[in-house]
């Protein structure tokens, strides 16, 4: 059925319904609050006049809600007129009942009777249709009301009509609350730019900044988008409600208001706003000790910087504590470090000086300026063993130095799986980058001959610094332990076992740092270290582990033991297993125990000495599990 020509439109009926709701709120709100107070048998004549005249309001708001619905399309301007007529009955009754109150001695008393009977006397009195400007608008207060103390939650209320204010003030006091208020929205964005809010309540029809406008700032600004706004309204159709709650209200409440309703919203959003901002203070708390994180990582971290935190008994507290004792010990560990680096680089100063060189076997092929490949300029022999000769050389392609090793032509022996093979474990070798790593290039064949390129590194092998120094100090040889352990440790992660540990393939630049190199190259060793018919052995099984010399499935755990014996080395000067022959030797390895290092140099720590025995036992499961455990036993060891 299509709408009456004289029909309200929505808006028109909105504000018609907030205009009579409005002193319907005074009424109700005033009579409720006395009520409470009238409790004494004394004040019996009170109560019933005070109850008729609460009874006589609730029927008025029923008549309004019966003759203009909220969200229909029909109501006409005639619907109005018959209602400003149904209104006068109840408004009658409650002039009636407040009249006698007016006696009352008690002067606070009557001045809230006033208010009620001023709200009564405005109750559908020449009711204003929207549009034609014949009412006179409630009372207005300009500016900020005098702020009361704060015993607790800090509430704003923010209304244009004075007595709404008033009223609400007055009932949020009595439950507790600490309330301000505010006469516009312009008022109250500057009382909450100026001061801190637990909860804002906030009325919707304003003259100048309307409530929606006032919320929609508010929750913009990052300083106040977590205070919770409830909005008030006597418009309570569900357009108003819904667009409130998609700008960003925690609730809405119509007037008149149920004080039980009023009071349960607001401790829910008091309650909300706690926890959120307890969340916030925690994760401030966090971002600290992630700040004290960074400063660790970056050397500036002072010790007890978290101390406020650490004295806190909850969660943070203990993370904090935790943290600053963990701090406490990476910076003692880098100061051990740095002693054992600064220790280690002394034993290289002194093997410098001695004048000693690698020791080299074999001819090398290539002379210095000859051309390799077609790329390679050679700049000397760096080195050579049992795989072959270390060259130093110049691509002219790259621009930059590189180190050539050209294998043993009787390595592969033409054999195109283990060709094939190593250029596997070259193309995972490229995989490990890390700083105690010899970067390996590429893989190359030419003129029959195999060979692989890799990062120079300029420096001495462990080899030759424990034949010049003989052994080396506690702290130069957790230096070099340290970082082979952070090598292998990077290594395995990539699936990269080395299998030829040894101070042949451990280089040492002037600084101290440890270059690890033949990943990638050293798995040949695998298959070349075996027993010959006439009892000869290829290779270097000294630092063999038991399970790499039987051709035994090997792990992680097998680099573990040649690190031992390297330590062993590196701190007596001597093998943990020496023999004549190579077959004798071999036994040595697979049955005999070796004797604990401290025994050979008191200075050696017992838990160091343990440590190393531990390397050196013949069962993989004896030793620590990998690479990670190991660092973390030395970094206690020394």
């Amino acid at each position: 059925m299509p709408a009456a020509a004289d029909a309200l439109s929505s808006q028109a009926l909105s504000e018609l319904r907030h205009e009579l709701r409005t002193p319907i709120n005074q009424i109700v709100g005033y009579c409720e609050m006395l009520l409470e107070d009238a409790d004494a048998a004394a004040h019996a004549s009170r109560r019933a006049a005070l109850a008729d005249a609460l009874a006589a309001v609730r029927a008025a708001l029923a008549e309004i809600d019966r003759a203009l619905p909220a969200g229909r399309a029909d109501v006409r301007a005639a619907d109005a007129d018959t209602l400003h007529t149904t209104l006068r009955a109840p408004r009658e009754q409650i002039l009636r009942a407040t009249e006698a109150l007016l006696a009352d001695p008690d002067h606070a008393f009557v001045m809230d009777v006033r208010k009620i009977r001023s709200a009564a006397e405005r109750l559908g009195s020449g009711i204003r249709m929207p549009g034609s400007g014949n009412a006179t608008p409630g009372p207005r207060t300009p500016g900020p009301e005098p702020r009361v103390p704060d015993p607790g939650s800090r509430l704003l209320v923010v209304d244009d009509i004075e007595d709404n204010r008033e009223v609400l003030r007055r009932r949020l006091e009595r439950q507790g609350h600490a309330v301000e208020s505010a006469a516009s929205g312009a008022d109250a964005l500057a009382m909450l730019g100026a001061r801190a809010f637990d909860l804002v309540l906030l009325d919707v029809m304003m003259p100048g900044l309307d409530g929606y406008a006032v919320l929609e700032r508010l929750k913009a600004s990052p300083e106040t988008r977590d205070i919770p706004v409830i909005m008030i309204s006597a418009l309570d159709d569900i357009a108003s409600v819904v667009r409130c709650i998609e700008c960003g209200a925690e609730d809405y409440l119509p007037k008149p208001f149920d004080p039980v309703l009023l009071k349960a919203r607001i401790g829910a959003c008091l309650e909300k706003k706690r926890l959120r901002d307890r969340e916030k203070a925690y994760l401030r708390d966090v971002e600290r000790v992630i700040g004290a994180a960074r400063a660790v990582e970056s050397g500036a971290y002072q010790a007890g910087a978290l101390a406020d935190l650490a004295a806190r008994a909850d969660e943070v507290g203990r993370l904090a504590r935790v943290f600053d004792g963990m701090a406490e010990g990476v910076k003692a560990r880098e100061a051990r470090l740095k002693h054992q680096l600064d220790d280690l680089r002394q034993e290289i100063q002194a093997a410098s000086v001695s004048g000693a060189a690698d020791a080299a076997t074999g001819e090398p092929e290539l002379k210095t300026g000859d051309w390799f490949a077609g790329r390679y300029e050679i700049l000397g022999t760096i080195g050579a063993g049992g795989m072959g000769v270390v060259y130093r050389a110049k691509d002219r392609e790259l621009g930059e130095e590189v180190a050539i090793k050209m294998l043993r032509p009787d390595i592969l022996k033409g054999d195109d799986t283990a060709i094939q093979r190593l250029k596997a474990e070259t193309r995972l070798a490229r995989r490990i980058s890390h700083r105690n790593v010899v970067r390996t290039h590429d893989f190359g064949e030419h003129d029959g001959a195999c060979y692989v390129t890799m990062e120079y590194v300029e420096g001495m092998t462990v080899r030759r610094l424990i034949d010049t120094r003989g052994r080396l100090s506690v702290s130069a040889a957790l230096a070099i332990a340290a970082q082979l352990s952070d090598a292998l440790d990077v290594a395995h992660r990539q699936g990269v076992i080395h299998r030829d540990i040894k101070p042949q393939n451990l280089l040492l630049d002037p600084g101290g740092a440890l270059k690890v190199m033949d990943f990638g190259v050293a798995r040949l060793v695998e298959h070349t270290t075996v027993l010959t018919q006439v009892g000869m052995v290829v290779g270097t099984p000294s630092y063999m582990s038991p399970e790499q010399l039987l051709a035994e499935d090997v792990d992680g755990r097998t680099d573990l033991y040649s690190v031992g014996v390297v330590l062993y080395e590196c701190l007596t000067g001597r093998l943990p297993f020496e023999a004549r022959t190579p077959v004798s030797l071999i036994a040595k390895l697979l049955h005999d125990e070796p004797a604990p290092p401290v025994t050979l140099n008191p200075e050696i720590p017992s838990a160091l000495s343990a440590l190393i025995i531990r390397l050196l036992a013949k069962s993989a499961g004896e030793r620590p599990k990998d690479a990670a455990e190991l660092k973390e036993l030395l970094a206690h060891v020394g």
